[in-house]
């Protein structure tokens, strides 16, 4: 409504101009019901000193995009994320050479829910040469995402050639095949790496002197060297850690106790065995803890009482016997709990149907016995 000719265009909602020359340097039209593609003559594509452009949540209409962003020589930022674009990436975006952040995701219209059962059609296509000279003009990338974007002939090997100042790399269910180069997980500055759903990529774990400022790791449906190395433990930043369906087996290291910063922990869909480790009860600000789908034997750990912070609780498709302990009321945030599918006798204990938040118990597929208090 703001968008009157009479008006100074720099009091638009989502324009910024300099205050000194005038010209707009900041462009935010993010979720504005836009349709249809991008004319090439579109004055957006003149706005020489533009430094932030932000499309994302908008519907072109499976449109390509244009090679005409690469005319916008002073963006720092660009984000074309859930555009409803089509097709291959231009090759022009490489000459955005002063580019901080680059967002092309792609989102597919049904999440993929059911993991290895699904056929990806993802939308937009990178080719190797143009991701090679995104790699090699775009030195001041801090921020990368192509989620959802075909990146199949990409050469995983190509990443090492991103910017060390890397702090954010996100291209999840990007069809990348091949082997994940180790010397991404020491990047200097990374703090958040996101590769789930590239179920033909495979890797390993730096094994020493891996020390990094990771915040978020998730390399979901990747498939890793079968054990987890100790040096995971260095990651003291970590808050989420996501390795679910990794292929990983033996037992936990006992360096995860380190890593007391977690809030989400998902080990679900692996071959972990043994007993549920104690030094868990050192990540006391676990909102998530997932270890569904392994081999872990023994009784419901009682130390579980440290996590006074846990809301998410997920031990089912695992070996587990014995009782679920009788006096675990500290557990007062839980809102999921799903323990099915384990060899749990006795009683089912009244702490159960008292929990405040509880939305969802399962406890199906077990020895149970007794009576079901009312909730």
């Amino acid at each position: 409504m703001s968008w009157k000719e009479d008006n100074d265009c720099c009091s638009w909602d989502g324009v910024t101009c300099d205050k000194v020359t005038g010209h707009v340097i900041d462009l935010d039209l993010s979720c504005s019901g836009l349709y249809g593609n991008i004319p090439s003559n579109s004055s957006v594509f003149f706005l020489p000193q533009l430094q932030k452009l932000n499309l994302a949540f908008n519907d072109f209409d499976y449109s390509q995009i244009s090679s005409n962003f690469g005319q916008l020589i002073s963006l720092t930022h660009l984000n074309l994320f859930a555009s409803n674009f089509n097709g291959s990436i231009p090759s022009e975006i490489s000459h955005l050479s002063n580019l901080v952040s680059l967002d092309i995701s792609s989102v597919l219209d049904v999440y993929p829910i059911i993991y290895r059962s699904y056929y990806l059609n993802v939308p937009l296509i990178i080719e190797r040469p143009v991701f090679e000279r995104i790699v090699q003009n775009l030195t001041m990338l801090k921020t990368l995402a192509l989620n959802y974007v075909d990146m199949s002939t990409i050469i995983p090997n190509s990443l090492m050639n991103l910017s060390s100042s890397l702090t954010s790399l996100s291209l999840c269910y990007s069809i990348l095949q091949g082997n994940f180069p180790t010397q991404i997980f020491r990047l200097p500055n990374l703090q958040i790496l996101r590769l789930r759903g590239n179920f033909n990529l495979t890797g390993s774990f730096p094994k020493v002197n891996w020390s990094s400022p990771l915040k978020s790791l998730d390399v979901i449906d990747i498939n890793f060297s079968k054990q987890l190395p100790n040096s995971i433990g260095n990651l003291l930043s970590l808050r989420e850690l996501y390795l679910e369906n990794c292929t990983l087996m033996g037992s936990i290291p006992t360096s995860f106790g380190n890593l007391t910063q977690l809030n989400y922990l998902s080990l679900g869909y692996n071959k972990f065995s043994g007993q549920i480790p104690s030094f868990l009860s050192n990540l006391v600000q676990l909102c998530l803890l997932d270890l569904s789908f392994n081999n872990f034997i023994g009784q419901f750990p009682e130390f579980f009482v440290n996590l006074t912070q846990l809301s998410s609780l997920d031990l089912s498709s695992n070996q587990l016997t014995g009782p679920i302990p009788s006096h675990v009321n500290a557990l007062q945030k839980l809102v999921d709990i799903r323990l099915n599918s384990n060899n749990l006798n006795d009683t089912i204990p009244s702490w159960l149907f008292t929990l405040p938040l509880l939305e969802s118990l399962d406890l199906s597929e077990n020895q149970l016995t007794g009576h079901i208090d009312q909730f």
